[in-house]
């Protein structure tokens, strides 16, 4: 505790009571001497004591019929630093705007001080004797804790016939300069709690107002003490150049004064924005010699906490033994203070790489976490981010070995961050989530337009550097909290005013954001894997700055990424640790991971005669847009709630879901379902058709996802389908759609596995024709037995990965189904180890058996389908091709046999372009068809036209607007080893996609066997017992 005579010292202590209505009062104290010992309890770290102490305080100050008086102002600010501390983040803004509402109400209230009592003449006041030698070296200037304050008037007959607020004159001696000081603590709490919406704050300004210089003041201490009071005003108004001047005008003038520590704080934090934060150490030095020589411990901890958040590699240790040297002098004095500036201390420790120097510090910080009578969950929350930066220091990462004192870390700053609770009553702890929850409330009413969109798009972003250096855990909080309420927002907005390019951009930003916010810590390991890897010429400039402005780990992230070769587990854990130092560190990481339209000309790079079609599903509403010829238009799709229905409808028309009868149709019913679900989506029957495009990317969402939109007539319902008249790729962004995410293939090796998927019950006939699949590819070796390797840790050995499995999809997590079944007991064998080092991966993948929803017999939310193409992509596969339902059968190893003769040469989409229509073509033996049931076995005249068997597929590979000269392979000339990511550009690579003349390839024959039954087979991609359960219309 505190070791003070009798007293805690706010500026000072030591009063008495209220006196009598009117007349001088010589005695009495304000604010009460309970106030005093409050702080005493504050500063030993036992918050829900002193929230007690400080609500006693507040009952003994002055009121009226207006409410309470002046005096009641440091309990309020306290209460809300105590609330603070305890998480509970509306409670302290609403105990610092009673602060505000009485500083403003009491109007002018600083020109009834008489401040030629502000100082105490002659007094040579002692200093403590704990201090360091340069908070000893400060003068102190001895402020009086007695300055007369004059209030009422001398009241006339008028006065009391028109009623209202009655005081007579009264002249009593009042602690004025901790009354400043609680407006100073509550202004700097409130600016931190608003962050950058203390720009519209019409209180904040209301106070500068109402705490002018009185007229004619010219006692230096009295401007310097009104001046910090003014400075932290400022910081609450947001207005940064009256922070910084009036603070180098007041904070120290001849000396310090109680007011000086805050004053100085609010400077710095106002510097954590600038591009000079090196410069908040030596401020913050400053701060803790101030608070100390004016024994206010607990302002040495928060100018700590922003030095280490502030200081580079190069100035780190410098700031740990500063925050030590603090630590070791409060020791005896104030838990609180002692607490912050431990944690303080190791985190700047961990910046400078004494990893061993932090453990020691921090282990030190939690056995005083461990003490019953200290209580604070900020501290704990902080303690804890710093606890994850050692582990991740220590070589532990997502998915490794070492990752149980990592998680638990995070785990615990998720719990603060996200539900943190007092009793049942979940608290919003973090200033950031409370600033997005403000936006939301506001956008419905005074925010609109313009405004509220620029907001929920900064908010839907991570946040900005000053909050990472201010509070990182704050900074975590923005990363981790869910969004996506904030990016539907935006979409309604840019819906409502008309703006189709507003709404594709945030229908664009959405989708990429539900994607990388589901990745570990907010997808910032992805950024900084995306950062480390990009090789993008058009981002050359501002990914240099990036890696530049993240320091010494991300140059090694960076030649580890560039490292060519076979990669191993060993090196990848070791990349993905410092991956993790980056993603905890305070650095700007732009979401790189997933391409993102051009703000300014979205559609620029839209090859001609190509349309961009987008659905976004945002409650329950579904809007459409169709980009193309340079323009953008948008509509809202009516009776959206009848789709899920309607698609499943069609997909049991066509067979897939059946669990009883016949699977395929005995006529051409299903074609009437798809042309009612175009025209539902494409009321204008005029926006797609054949004279304007050759194209088509679809980006969709939902259940969308389950529909093969090939299927829809172009015009009448017996016209031709969509799939002879455009070219379709599928995207699960826009982003995604137009810009690859990779360089195209420098390999044509076909690595090619399989189960028992084209013969599911004869063993020998499943070989063989797996066997005449592989030899149809001209460089093709078969996994695992030519390479033992998971697939995640493929590399570029092989330039296309092509897996016939019947593989149900991970409906609750999507990442973590793996891809293969060889390596399914492997930590990377999943879509989330993908994600990880190293960087190279093959260009192109098949999941050719894929089993989404549809599949397993129920209509999903098309998550499994999003989520796989975005993990592929971000991994740096440009071209997917994947089923929503599993075939197998003769069907699927004719489809294949085609389309691996042609990909290494012409690229997925000319090659599944061309197999699928010979499939389409080719007459099947339904015996040899596993989907088939045991009554159809027998029917005549099966073709692969029928759509069960070819529109299941769907291909995810953006276009290129030039065509390579085919069928020479891309030159790998110039090109970094081992790594080819391209980030969010490369539009102008040459095309892998270029075509060639159809060759007359002859087909690979079946081998002649009698296929056993299908309906009576163990077959893993047989159809599910239930058929599937579409929405209620």
């Amino acid at each position: 505790m505190m070791s003070t005579p009798d007293t805690a010292r706010g500026q000072g202590g030591g009063l008495g009571n209220f006196g009598a209505l009117g007349g001088v009062e010589l005695t009495g104290q304000y604010p009460p001497q309970s106030y005093y010992l409050a702080l005493q309890v504050y500063r030993s770290g036992d918050l829900p004591n002193a929230v007690d102490a400080f609500e006693a305080a507040l009952r003994g100050s002055r009121r009226d019929v207006n409410g309470r008086m002046i005096d009641a102002i440091p309990a309020l600010a306290m209460l809300g630093e105590c609330y603070w501390h305890l998480g509970n983040v509306p409670a302290s803004r609403d105990y610092t705007d009673q602060v505000f509402n009485i500083a403003i109400r009491y109007h002018g209230w600083i020109g009834r001080v008489d401040w030629g009592t502000s100082v105490q003449a002659n007094v040579q006041r002692t200093k403590p004797n704990w201090l360091w030698p340069e908070a000893a070296a400060v003068n102190l200037i001895p402020t009086s804790q007695r300055i007369m304050f004059t209030s009422g008037k001398q009241l006339t007959e008028a006065d009391l016939v028109a009623g209202g607020r009655i005081e007579e004159l009264n002249l009593r001696p009042m602690d004025i300069v901790e009354i400043m000081r609680g407006v100073a603590v509550a202004s700097h709490r409130r600016r931190i709690i608003m962050g950058p919406l203390a720009d519209d704050d019409a209180v904040a300004a209301t106070l500068v107002d109402a705490i002018k210089f009185p007229r004619d003041l010219n006692i230096p201490v009295a401007r310097s003490l009104i001046g910090s009071m003014r400075t932290a005003g400022y910081f609450a108004k947001h207005n940064e150049k009256s922070v910084l001047s009036e603070a180098n005008r007041s904070a120290v003038v001849g000396g310090v004064h109680p007011l000086s520590a805050i004053a100085l704080q609010c400077q710095a934090s106002t510097m954590a924005a600038s591009s000079q934060p090196d410069a908040v150490i030596a401020i913050a030095a400053n701060v803790a010699n101030a608070a100390a020589v004016t024994e206010q411990p607990e302002w040495i901890g928060e100018a700590m906490q922003l030095a280490a958040g502030c200081a580079s590699a190069d100035r780190a240790a410098g700031v740990a033994k500063m925050a030590t040297v603090a630590a070791g002098a409060l020791s005896r004095q104030s838990r609180l203070g002692t607490l912050h500036c431990l944690i303080a201390a190791a985190d700047a420790a961990v910046t400078a790489g004494s990893i061993d120097d932090a453990s020691g510090l921090l282990s030190q910080a939690s056995g005083l976490l461990s003490r019953r009578d200290v209580i604070q969950p900020r501290l704990e929350a902080y303690g804890a981010y710093v606890a994850a930066r050692i582990a991740a220091a220590r070589g532990a990462s997502f998915g490794g070995n070492q990752s149980g004192d990592l998680e638990l870390s995070l785990a615990k700053i998720e719990s603060f961050a996200l539900n943190h609770r007092d009793r049942k009553q979940i608290l919003i702890s973090m200033p950031r989530i409370y600033q997005l929850g403000l936006i939301r409330q506001a956008i419905g009413n005074s925010v609109g337009g313009t405004t509220g969109s620029q907001w929920l798009e900064a908010y839907s972003d991570e946040p900005t550097i000053d909050v990472w250096r201010r509070d990182a855990v704050d900074a975590l909080a923005g990363v981790i909290v869910d969004r996506s309420a904030s990016h539907q927002a935006r979409i309604n907005l840019a819906a409502v005013g008309g703006y189709a390019e507003e709404l594709l951009l945030a229908c664009d930003s959405m989708l990429a954001a539900r994607f990388v916010d589901r990745l570990p810590i907010g997808g910032r390991i992805a950024r900084a894997r995306a950062i480390a890897g990009n090789d993008d010429l058009d981002q050359a400039a501002d990914v240099a700055e990036i890696r530049a402005a993240a320091g010494p780990l991300m140059a090694e992230l960076r030649a580890g990424a560039l490292i060519g070769g076979d990669p191993n587990p060993q090196m990848v854990e070791t990349l993905e640790s410092k991956a993790l130092s980056v993603a905890l560190s305070r650095v700007r990481l732009p979401q790189m991971v997933v391409p993102q339209l051009d703000a300014k000309l979205p559609i620029a790079k839209l090859p001609p005669r190509t349309g961009l079609v987008t659905f976004t599903s945002v409650g329950n509403r579904l809007y459409g847009t169709l980009s193309g010829d340079g323009e953008t238009v948008m509509w809202n799709v009516a009776g959206s709630s009848r789709l899920s229905g309607e698609i499943g409808r069609l997909l049991m028309g066509i067979g897939v879901g059946k669990s009883r009868g016949k699977r395929l149709p005995e006529d051409d019913a299903w074609k009437k379902a798809a042309l009612s679900i175009r025209d539902r989506l494409f009321p204008d029957n005029t926006l797609v058709t054949a004279d304007r495009f050759d194209h088509l990317i679809l980006v969709l969402d939902g259940p969308l996802w389950y529909l093969p939109m090939e299927l829809f007539p172009s015009e009448a319902e017996d016209s031709p389908m969509w799939a002879d008249t455009f070219q379709i790729r599928y995207a699960p962004t826009p982003g995604m759609g137009m810009k690859p995410s990779a360089m195209p293939p420098s390999s044509r090796v076909v690595g090619i596995t399989s189960d028992k998927f084209f013969a599911p019950r004869d063993k020998d006939l499943n070989e063989s024709i797996f066997e005449s699949v592989i030899e149809s590819a001209a460089e093709s070796i078969r996994l695992p037995e030519s390479l033992s390797v998971p697939t995640a840790l493929l590399g570029e050995r092989v330039g296309h990965l092509v897996v016939a499995s019947a593989n149900p999809a991970n409906l609750k997590a999507p990442l973590a189904m793996s891809l293969a079944s060889y390596d399914s007991s492997s930590p990377y064998s999943t879509t989330a180890a993908w994600l990880r080092f190293p960087l190279a991966a093959p260009r192109s993948v098949v999941l050719f058996g894929m089993r989404t929803s549809v599949d397993v017999g129920k209509m999903g939310t098309g998550d499994e389908i999003f989520m796989t193409l975005c993990g592929l992509h971000a991994a740096g596969v440009r071209s997917v091709l994947l089923s929503r339902w599993a075939v197998g059968g003769e069907s699927s190893a004719a489809l294949l046999r085609e389309f691996l003769q042609e990909l290494p040469f012409t690229g997925m989409n000319h090659a599944w372009g061309r197999s699928r229509e010979l499939l389409r073509q080719r007459e099947l033996d339904p015996t040899g068809e596993p989907l088939l049931m045991q009554a159809e076995h027998d029917r005549e005249g099966v073709t692969g036209d029928q759509p069960l068997f070819w529109s299941g597929y769907l291909i995810s590979s953006p276009p290129m607007p030039k065509a390579a000269e085919a069928p020479t392979a891309p030159s790998t000339e110039n090109q970094p080893a081992g790594n080819q990511r391209v980030g969010n550009g490369a539009a102008e690579m040459p095309a892998a996609d270029a075509a060639i003349p159809d060759a007359a390839i002859p087909d690979a024959a079946m081998p002649d066997a009698a296929i056993p039954d299908a309906a009576a087979m163990e077959d893993p991609a047989a159809p599910v017992a239930e058929a599937i359960q579409p929405d209620a219309p």
